[in-house]
């Protein structure tokens, strides 16, 4: 019926969730978000311009070389139901990031928010721990909505791979590893209660757990720079950490890092066992990656895309013209050295977001979900197919923006959003959220 087409859910459920947010907010914040160049306005120019020349570049520029999304081959670029459906889920990223800043300038959806990250995270654990317990059987096979073949059997150095509810190992490691970074570095249950704080705790060490478990090489390279990442912001705050939230961050980076080193000395000298078979799966998922068909077929889909790229003199492709295997030439080929230059503008922008004003758990928030971002990218550097960031990215950008715009005098970021019940009182003449 679909014509081979995946609508997943956060594709059917997203534009509800965003039009009721956009319907909910004021319209001076919503002007605010869109076309101020300090928010998210160049990623509102950035979409406009990626569906723009979606539109017109498989016209202009027919003919030039791409990889087919289904065929995986080269073929000349024309007009294509990849088009529409990668634009889609594309358009979708955005407009959760616009729904995401709206929520987030209200001090109660702060908290819904920093909710919504622990228990997301708790559910795609539980997805994994569902994996694990039901393999070889097809009991998940109807909650995995890719119609295409799914890779649930392979394996990695003798070691089945963990794909939770999705279609493949590398997807499933990304997702968890977002979550791990996002949980473990941006603390969301800061400003919640104790049950809260170790909730979020353990949730962040599962997910990263299970990360592990996939055995993705984009995942283990994110582990490894998470742990970098955790080790450099402990000598940070050893040096220069005055507040009590700092104290108390470095002594749970201490315990940390002193556990990970009894655990290697533990696999070297106790379980030797273990250490060789954790060392069989880095070589074969990180040192001989490049020696694998998988590396030369993708490749070969940069190479041919990049050479698209120049037929169209640097104008970009359009979304979905092509296929490619990194999330940088995926941007470049189909938005262009325009379009790749506004995203790039736009991140640059969210990193030096102003963060003096906020109190130390909303700085914090903001900063962990900096360093969660660029672990996230990892990932997607190596092996994404298309321009489409994601739902978690997206959710990030927003964070970067929103929580500086509403602590910085902004009037949204003093009152409820209506209808949104946590944490403060709303005026009574509010509608509720399900009116």
């Amino acid at each position: 019926m679909t014509k081979g087409v995946s609508f997943v859910p956060v594709i059917i459920i997203s534009p509800i969730i965003v039009v009721r947010l956009m319907y909910k907010s004021a319209p001076a914040d919503l002007q605010d978000a869109t076309l101020n160049w300090r928010h998210l306005g160049l990623l509102a120019f950035f979409c406009l311009y990626a569906l723009t020349l979606t539109v017109v570049a498989p016209r202009i520029f027919g003919g030039a070389p791409t990889i087919g999304l289904n065929t995986q081959q080269e073929t000349p670029l024309a007009p294509g139901f990849g088009n529409v459906t990668q634009t889609l889920y594309l358009l979708n990223s955005c407009l959760l990031a616009l729904g995401t800043y709206l929520l987030l300038l209200q001090q109660s959806g702060r908290e819904i928010f920093r909710k919504g990250l622990i228990l997301g995270g708790m559910a795609i654990v539980l997805s994994g721990v569902a994996d694990m317990l039901t393999y070889g059987s097809t009991i998940l096979d109807p909650l995995r909505t890719a119609p295409y073949a799914l890779l649930g059997n392979a394996d990695m150095a003798g070691m089945r791979r963990v794909i939770g509810l999705q279609p493949e190992a590398s997807s499933f490691g990304y997702a968890t590893l977002s979550f791990a970074a996002t949980l473990l570095f941006a603390r969301p249950a800061q400003t919640l209660s104790a049950g809260w704080q170790v909730l979020a705790a353990l949730t962040g060490w599962s997910c990263l757990f299970m990360a592990a478990l996939s055995t993705s090489s984009g995942a283990i390279m994110g582990i490894c720079l998470l742990f970098a990442i955790l080790a450099g912001d402990t000598v940070v705050l050893a040096v220069a950490g005055r507040t009590a939230l700092d104290q108390r961050i470095l002594r749970s980076n201490v315990l940390v890092l002193a556990g990970l080193a009894v655990g290697l000395g533990l696999m070297v000298t106790v379980l030797p066992d273990v250490g060789s078979q954790l060392l069989r799966i880095f070589d074969a998922a990180i040192l001989q990656k490049s020696g694998s068909s998988s590396y030369e077929e993708r490749s070969y889909w940069n190479s041919v895309s990049l050479d698209g790229l120049k037929a169209t003199g640097g104008f970009g492709l359009g979304i979905g013209s092509t296929r490619a295997s990194s999330w940088i030439v995926a941007i470049l080929c189909a938005t262009g050295l325009i379009g790749s230059l506004l995203l790039a503008l736009f991140i640059l922008n969210a990193f030096r977001q102003p963060l003096a004003h906020l109190d130390p758990a909303d700085r914090l928030f903001v900063r962990g979900t900096r360093r969660a971002l660029v672990i996230a990218f990892l990932p997607l550097v190596g092996s994404a197919p298309s321009a489409d960031f994601g739902v978690q990215i997206a959710m990030m950008f927003a964070v970067m923006t929103a929580i500086p715009a509403a602590l910085a005098g902004h009037p949204s970021g003093r009152k409820p959003l209506p209808g949104l019940r946590h944490a403060v009182a709303r005026p009574r003449a509010h509608r509720s959220i399900g009116a």
